[in-house]
């Protein structure tokens, strides 16, 4: 960890976005952006306007935590680009956790569906203390047909019978603080988003001009 206390945690992977100011292990203020423009406009400005109620400047962050996807394309690109950004400017520490990750802490026991195209989805399943279930599913692209035959809960981003897939930024800015904590560091220059899947555009372009 820093000797900067002040910590950024940034949501961008699903509809709703959302960042957190944090100093240590606590959370301090949670800002949704703004609806209609969200992450693409929004976000850098969010932050900004974060630090300055409580009378902070990007010099004094510490880290930033960010998530990874898989999840809105825009918004993952932006999240990163704007933590590469503070790292290489003042000098900001990252960590990056996959969404999944994020979703499969907040719903212990359930098979958490991100991605869900064409009956398979990217998902995984963090066992609750105590359940039937034998072993954990690790990240995986699944048939949904299989992820059902588990027999565990669904949370999912578009699924009609899952929870809905809500990544929670205080759920990240706890995961980032276990993972700082074991200096389990991201190099800024190396960071990528978690897309699994190539755009949705490119897979269409493909399918009719066909892939060069």
């Amino acid at each position: 960890m820093t000797d900067r206390p002040h910590i950024l945690a940034s949501e961008t992977s699903s509809r709703r976005g959302f960042v957190a100011l944090g100093r240590g292990d606590t959370v301090l203020e949670v800002v949704e952006l703004p609806p209609k423009r969200r992450h693409n406009l929004d976000l850098v400005p969010t932050i900004d306007a974060v630090c300055q109620r409580h009378g902070l400047g990007p010099s004094v962050l510490g880290e930033l935590y960010v998530s990874l996807g898989p999840g809105a394309f825009t918004g993952l690109r932006i999240a990163v680009a704007t933590a590469k950004m503070l790292a290489l400017t003042v000098g900001v520490k990252i960590v990056g956790v996959p969404t999944l990750d994020l979703l499969c802490a907040q719903h212990p026991g359930a098979m958490v569906c991100l991605n869900v195209k064409r009956d398979t989805a990217w998902s995984a399943a963090a066992l609750a203390k105590g359940s039937p279930a034998d072993a954990a599913y690790p990240p995986a692209l699944r048939r949904l047909d299989d992820i059902r035959a588990t027999g565990l809960p669904l949370v999912a981003d578009t699924l009609d019978d899952a929870t809905p897939a809500e990544p929670d930024v205080r759920v990240l800015h706890q995961l980032g603080r276990a993972a700082a904590a074991d200096n389990r560091y991201h190099d800024p220059l190396t960071l990528l988003p978690e897309y699994v899947r190539e755009p949705e555009a490119v897979t269409l372009w493909d399918q009719r001009h066909g892939p060069d």
